[in-house]
């Protein structure tokens, strides 16, 4: 009998370990492993680049960083869930997979410095309730949050159109994607 209770309480604890890195938020994000970062040849289309990603959630965040420095993440704007990804590597695209638990949506911005050079781009991205998906690019010189929650704002009138931005000798574009099939949307942002 000892050793049922034994084996009983080892099966308790294993399954408390099991789920408890489940959140109560109804909004959290369920993102599958870590930001991932995989380099690219900068000379590679973003199709070419985006054939070099898996994706196994509903939802993709890809950042592809085609300059000779670092995106530094400098601010970011959560109206609902957190913007995913963090600073992105020289010849790097990082990328992240999730699906949203609870009501299933999320709208939010960051603002990337590219290196030290003075100059930003911000990347919005939305997946409302009602309505239709958005992305957004803007390119406001400035570091915070504050510019990052202008180009959120500014997304008001956004669609899932491509979109180009060019800033001193830096471009940027964003587009909206679907990786493998119609179910798994992904949100692209190019920069070189």
């Amino acid at each position: 009998m000892k050793s049922l209770a034994k084996v009983f309480a080892a099966f308790l604890l294993a399954v408390t370990i099991a789920f408890s890195g489940f959140s109560g938020n109804a909004h959290a994000q369920s993102p599958v492993g870590a930001n991932v970062d995989i380099a690219i040849d900068v000379n590679k289309t973003i199709e070419q680049i985006l054939g070099l990603i898996t994706s196994t959630q509903k939802f993709q965040m890809v950042v592809i960083n085609k300059t000779g420095t670092t995106l530094t993440r400098a601010g970011a704007y959560n109206k609902l869930g957190n913007w995913v990804l963090s600073d992105v590597p020289p010849s790097t695209a990082q990328y992240r997979d999730w699906t949203e638990s609870g009501a299933g949506y999320f709208t939010f911005a960051a603002n990337y410095a590219v290196g030290n050079t003075g100059k930003y781009f911000q990347f919005g991205a939305s997946w409302p309730p009602i309505g239709r998906r958005k992305i957004n690019l803007c390119a406001r010189n400035e570091g915070g949050n504050k510019p990052a929650e202008a180009c959120w704002d500014a997304m008001r009138n956004a669609n899932a159109n491509d979109k180009s931005e060019t800033n001193g000798q830096f471009s940027a574009k964003a587009q909206m994607g679907n990786s493998g099939n119609s179910e798994r949307v992904q949100w692209i942002y190019e920069v070189r």
